[in-house]
């Protein structure tokens, strides 16, 4: 056997080699593969470098720390394996390293930002479960955790809508319109329960198309040795089983379920939120039944055009269907608060309540009347109308408003200035003999409405108001000319002030189609307490017995229109009944 040693001198000439790979080479030589990912060592400190996510972590007997140097004011950075360092120590000035420090953890927050944000994106909600101790509150609601699901959405559309009309009949301040569309729709489910026992199903849609749609309630279940087997609070039904006593759904409120022995007990303190009506079918057409209280009259929809009209309503409307009117309206404009953008028929317009009244409101000097005093009502009933006109820039609308003040007028009580829009003659109907207006669609509470029109009285023409073609916008200004009208409503409405009774409070809606005389049938009932609905009244000596239908003259005639009552509800097209 033989062993043959080979020294070789180069391999101790450095201390960073013990040995030379040539020398050391495998008869079969290694090829050299790249890695997908390569492994390379960091260059600085392991705060100025960090080494990156593919490489592995740091023995435990690695150690790395930063020291201070006090009298230097230098931060050292040490990294050590045991108690050798197998890095060059790395120091940094107090500013250098806190400029490091302040740009990593600004890097850090929104690494964080950006996790948050795609987390949410992915609508993967973090739902911690808050367990329950057992104790009395695990007793009351049972064993389990609590837990909260909420789900739902918010739609937010917001915008600017507006259009632009050269036409150069129109002001300049009528050619543009426009205004900010906004609109939100949310929709919310919740799914909420503590324990087993209790729960909170919440369900809120603002485009629900009905009320009902939106559901919120407390739902407790008791076990089966408990007295207690089930309250609700919120939206509860109350079903019966039998068809004496009819069930209720839709209500708003509480319920309960008791149970002693073999005794079950259910109490119900609810609102009810729906409504039961039957349709009875006879011959194809659809019979229902209505009720209307009194005073649930159509509020802001229905008018009389002046003091006059209401004066002398009874006394016109006293032979029906016979009409004793001397008046004969020829004319009528309407006049409401323009709200909906309409830029064609449009106009400032000043209302005047005491506008053509024989027996204003307001006291001289204020407003005085004519020696030759007149019954009916005119622009020269009153001495409003002549004072108006002849104010320093009457018609300029930057003006009026201060000229009405300087009048002695009161804003909101004794006029109103507007931006108005003349109605279509289809969205309202008027009766030429009782005076009466009645306009398609209801005015909201703070809307305006005034009017012109043109009446003849045994013969003669009297007006009260300016019809907008009296007056013509002046185009070759920017600024319009107002128009003085009948204020009919205000934005405020007052008891207290005569313009209250020329909104008429008797004409009731039935919520129904169009009407026929012989398929209408109207009842009035008084509701005596604890004795029910009668058509009779019940009580007192003169009226005892008498039908209240007749009392309150809607019984006057009979089926032919001849004047005797046969105790069914006088059907007179357009006077007692709008069918339309």
């Amino acid at each position: 056997m033989m062993l043959f040693l080979l020294v070789h001198q180069g391999a101790f000439a450095s201390g960073n080699s013990l040995y030379d790979l040539d020398l050391l080479q495998d008869t079969v030589p290694v090829n050299n593969q790249s890695l997908p990912f390569p492994l390379s060592d960091r260059r600085g400190d392991f705060l100025s470098s960090p080494s990156s996510a593919f490489n592995l972590g740091s023995p435990s007997n690695f150690t790395d720390s930063v020291v201070y140097d006090y009298e230097n004011r230098r931060y050292i950075i040490y990294e050590k394996v045991g108690d050798k360092y197998y890095r060059v120590p790395t120091t940094y000035t107090f500013d250098e390293f806190w400029q490091m420090r302040n740009a990593q953890a600004e890097q850090e927050y929104f690494r964080q930002r950006a996790n948050t944000t795609s987390i949410l994106n992915r609508g993967k909600f973090v739902r911690p479960k808050l367990s329950l101790s057992d104790n009395l509150f695990n007793r009351l609601f049972g064993n389990g955790e609590i837990k909260i699901n909420p789900q739902g959405n918010v739609d937010i559309t917001a915008g600017y809508q507006g259009q632009r009309i050269d036409n150069p009949t129109l002001p300049e301040r009528a050619r543009k319109s426009g205004g900010l569309d906004f609109n939100m729709n949310a929709q919310l489910n919740v799914n909420a329960s503590i324990g087993d026992k209790l729960k909170f199903p919440i369900n809120y849609n603002t485009l629900a198309n009905f009320d009902l749609d939106n559901q919120l309630k407390l739902d407790y279940t008791g076990k089966d040795d408990e007295i207690l087997k089930r309250f609700e609070a919120g939206n509860v039904s109350f079903p019966a089983r039998g068809t004496l006593i009819p069930g209720a759904q839709q209500l708003f409120g509480l319920k309960t379920q008791l149970q002693f022995g073999k005794l079950y007990v259910t109490t119900v303190l609810a609102n009810q939120k729906s409504q039961r009506q039957n349709v009875n079918l006879e011959g194809g057409a659809a019979a229902q039944r209505f009720e209307v209280k009194a005073d649930e009259y159509e509020e802001n929809r229905h008018f009389l055009l002046s003091q006059y009209f209401y004066n002398n309503y009874n006394k016109v409307m006293s032979n029906l269907p016979a009409i004793t009117s001397p008046v004969q309206i020829l004319r009528l404009e309407v006049w409401v608060t323009n709200r909906n953008g309409t830029t064609t028929e449009t106009r400032d317009v000043v209302g005047l309540m005491d506008l053509g009244e024989v027996d204003p409101y307001l006291d001289p000097p204020i407003i005085t009347v004519p020696s030759t005093f007149q019954t009916v009502p005119s622009n020269g009933a009153n001495d409003l109308y002549s004072k108006v006109i002849n104010q320093p820039d009457a018609r300029n609308p930057a003006m009026a408003f201060n000229n009405l003040r300087n009048l002695g007028l009161s804003p909101v009580q004794d006029f109103e200035k507007t931006f108005a829009r003349k109605l279509d003659s289809t969205q309202y109907i008027y009766n030429r003999q009782v005076g009466s207006l009645s306009l398609s669609q209801p005015l909201q509470t703070d809307e305006v409405l005034a009017v012109a029109f043109q009446y003849s009285y045994n013969g003669k023409i009297f007006q009260v108001g300016e019809f907008s073609q009296d007056v013509p916008p002046d185009t070759s200004s920017a600024t319009q000319k107002v128009l003085f009208l009948k204020l009919l409503k205000a934005t405020s409405q007052r008891p207290a002030l005569p313009i209250w009774d020329l909104m008429l409070k008797n004409v009731y809606s039935v919520g129904y189609g169009v009407l026929t005389p012989t398929d209408f049938k109207l009842d009035v009932l008084y509701q005596e307490p604890g004795l029910g609905d009668k058509r009779y009244v019940p009580f007192g000596d003169k009226n005892l017995g008498a039908p209240i239908i007749s009392l309150v003259n809607l019984d006057r005639l009979n089926s032919q229109l001849d004047p005797q009552p046969d105790g069914v509800f006088d059907y007179v097209e357009g006077f007692t009944v709008m069918s339309q």
